[in-house]
């Protein structure tokens, strides 16, 4: 039997801007074909937490004190290893889309992704939210990222639904939460109010579909149920959320 590779500690972020017409967008990035994880897939700025992130200047200077760093992660890590998940997203963001975000204060926890059992590649992301800084502009590094831009997440959802992007399952349910609210300030407004609940998938065979379970599922009991649908199938070659009695789009 494999031993279950242990899930790297990353942080992603959410960067988040409003639109002059209303609604708001957020900054995504497509990974090259040539990337050993999901290649051609549009994700969100975001990379493994380094040893390095858990000292220097920016732990102390980030403007969050380790207590209120510990409770923004609602207690599941402790002080330091929590603003060392805020570095590390704030050292992706600038490493990966060339904007430096100095006051970690302006990050919110939106969510936390564990990556299934059955994967290789293991990460238990935690999944920060903040606005674009004043002036800055971001853009893809042309070496692991290839493409990217501003997009709706009501936009991303009907790209997706056309095939026009690929989408991992917690980057499909991040846009469809990011969907139900109207401005920035409203998905941070949400990040701050919400408890977070680690997301771990399971993968199972649901009347002869490719179905991912989610926490407070039927099929998958938890003390910890996810604030929102629990059943994503596959269909077309892609995930939807799906009623637990209905088939996906094109079923």
């Amino acid at each position: 039997m494999s031993k279950i590779p242990p899930p790297r500690p990353a942080a992603t972020v959410l960067l988040l801007r409003d639109r002059p017409e209303g609604l708001f967008e957020v900054f995504m990035v497509k990974r090259s074909m040539k990337s050993s994880f999901l290649p051609g897939a549009h994700v969100f700025p975001g990379g493994a937490v380094d040893p390095k992130d858990h000292d220097g200047p920016a732990v102390r200077d980030g403007g969050v004190d380790i207590g209120e760093a510990e409770r923004r992660f609602g207690g599941a890590l402790d002080g330091r290893t929590a603003l060392a998940h805020l570095v590390a997203a704030a050292r992706e963001v600038e490493e990966e889309v060339g904007v430096r975000l100095p006051d970690l204060a302006s990050m919110q926890v939106f969510a936390r992704w564990i990556t299934p059992e059955i994967e290789s590649h293991r990460f238990d992301a935690w999944v920060l939210a903040t606005r674009l800084p004043e002036g800055a502009a971001p853009t893809h590094d042309r070496r692991e990222t290839i493409a990217s831009g501003w997009i709706e997440p009501r936009s991303a959802l009907r790209r997706y639904g056309d095939g026009l992007l690929i989408l991992a399952p917690p980057t499909f349910m991040t846009l469809w939460e990011l969907a139900r609210l109207d401005s920035a300030a409203a998905a941070l407004d949400h990040a701050a109010r919400r408890t977070v609940v680690p997301i771990l998938p399971i993968f199972q065979q649901v009347n002869g579909r490719n179905t991912i379970l989610l926490p407070g599922d039927p099929l998958y009991p938890s003390e910890h149920p996810v604030d929102g649908p629990t059943r994503i199938a596959m269909g077309d070659g892609r995930w939807w959320v799906v009623d637990r009695a209905e088939p996906p789009p094109g079923h």
